[in-house]
């Protein structure tokens, strides 16, 4: 009975502690209004300014997803002739940041990838 006394009093002081602070509801004309990220045509297509005055960015990449069934004379037939599924899939991602610095252009380029 102890126990039980204990955790019962525990849960009573629990509820109580969140009963004393007063609930806020959120209002969403209070939220920041972001502004949408301007485009830099001077590096070409595809570039945009997320932060004024800041670097243009342009992130591009592609995906590649295949699906099926080979016949049973193709690799990834099993012993019995049966047809085994294949899925593959490849990936690419893109980063290229450029700014002008008192030196002149510099730029960042990155490519992250995959293949099968």
């Amino acid at each position: 009975m102890r126990t039980t006394s204990m955790i019962l009093a525990a849960a009573g002081l629990f509820a109580a502690a969140f009963t004393i602070l007063p609930a806020h509801a959120l209002d969403i004309r209070d939220l920041p209004i972001a502004k949408a990220p301007e485009t830099c045509p001077h590096e070409g297509p595809g570039f945009l300014r997320f932060t004024p005055g800041g670097p243009c960015t342009r992130i591009s990449g592609r995906v590649r997803a295949e699906a099926g069934t080979p016949v049973p004379a193709r690799p990834g037939a099993g012993l019995d002739g049966a047809a085994r599924g294949v899925v593959s899939g490849s990936g690419r991602v893109a980063i290229d940041t450029r700014t002008e610095t008192g030196y002149g252009p510099a730029r960042a380029y990155i490519r992250l990838g995959t293949s099968h």
